[in-house]
């Protein structure tokens, strides 16, 4: 009798201690949890605070000078993008952030890029016009820096290549595929219920009527006007030569300079020492780049491919090359936005 009550309380003890053991182990947990959320709302607040890292991932100081470095590569598109591919979003929030930035004298533009859509383009040039009334830009085209790169890259002072860059391509392209023949002969017929005479006129499912074609032309149309407007700005060339480039035709880097669409050869290097020319300074500025947010980071080491969506009756600035291309009959058959 006396031993099982012994036992019995031996067991409370030895469960009691459990208990204690796993409140424990779920207050150290708790606490753990509650220390990595702070540091990620402090490295967070942190790299807003301080866009641009010098090498070696230093952080800014007071008195630290540089050039900021602002890559456009890829196909440009609208929001704030993924990782190594950042949005319009993301790219104008860095020049803002740089032009306010005293620590930033000046903007790198690296340039490799077919182009991309209309209004993420426009917002990226507008927010470097509006830097450059404040600190020189230096834009440099590695590979490709056709239609949307180039209007980008125009927003530059000055404007390097290599002498076989490819360069141009200047216009609008509206892209209307019509999968009429095709859906007949897999026996497929689309019906269509619409609100409005020519709601319809984007979808590949027939031709467009001329009506339709000249809506979409005075669209195309209009772009291309801006586009030819903010290259006369950007380039600070008459209006003639800027329309005689803006015939969607390309360049190589030597035609090019020759035709003042660039102003010299060269990359990143020259680019730089073109920047001190132009703030009249030899002293040494290391290029700035910019940080990585945490979800950078954290998808840094895993591969993505950045997918391109081109959608028909949409307005592009994009040197129309084969992937674009592919893309768009990818996605032809899926529903656009109203």
């Amino acid at each position: 009798m006396f031993s099982k009550l012994f036992w019995k309380g031996q067991r409370f003890q030895q469960l009691c201690g459990m208990d204690r053991s796993r409140a424990v182990v779920a207050l150290a947990l708790a606490v753990s949890t509650a220390a990595i959320i702070l540091g990620l709302f402090q490295i967070g607040a942190q790299r807003r605070s301080q866009e641009f890292s010098a090498p070696g991932g230093a952080l800014f100081s007071g008195g630290q000078a540089g050039v900021a470095l602002l890559e456009v590569h890829g196909v440009i598109e609208d929001g704030w993008g993924g990782p190594g591919n950042p949005g319009a979003d993301r790219l104008v929030e860095r020049i803002r952030m740089a032009k306010d930035d005293p620590s930033v004298r000046g903007l790198l533009l690296s340039i490799n890029s077919p182009g991309g859509a209309v209004g993420a383009t426009k917002k990226i040039y507008d927010a470097l016009i509006v830097f450059r009334k404040e600190k020189p830009i230096i834009a440099y085209i590695t590979d490709i820096g056709a239609s949307g790169g180039y209007y980008v890259a125009s927003a530059a002072d000055r404007i390097y290549a290599y002498p076989g860059s490819i360069i141009g391509s200047i216009g609008v392209i509206m892209i209307h595929p019509n999968a009429d023949e095709l859906l007949k002969k897999i026996g497929v017929s689309i019906t269509v219920i619409k609100a409005g005479r020519l709601k319809d006129s984007s979808y590949p499912f027939r031709n467009m009527t001329e009506e339709e074609r000249l809506m979409h032309q005075s669209i195309a149309d209009d772009a291309y006007d801006q586009f030819i407007r903010d290259l006369v700005e950007g380039r600070k060339q008459p209006e003639a030569n800027v329309r005689k480039w803006g015939e969607g035709r390309i360049f190589s880097g030597v035609q090019a300079r020759k035709e003042q669409i660039i102003d010299e050869f060269g990359g990143e290097d020259e680019a730089m020492q073109a920047m001190k020319d132009k703030l009249k300074t030899k002293d040494d500025l290391p290029i700035l780049r910019p940080r990585k947010d945490f979800f950078e980071e954290l998808m840094s080491g895993l591969s993505m491919r950045s997918r391109v969506s081109v959608f028909p009756g949409r307005v592009y600035f994009l040197h129309p090359d084969s992937t674009a291309v592919l893309e768009l009959f990818r996605d032809a058959g899926k529903p656009l936005s109203p």
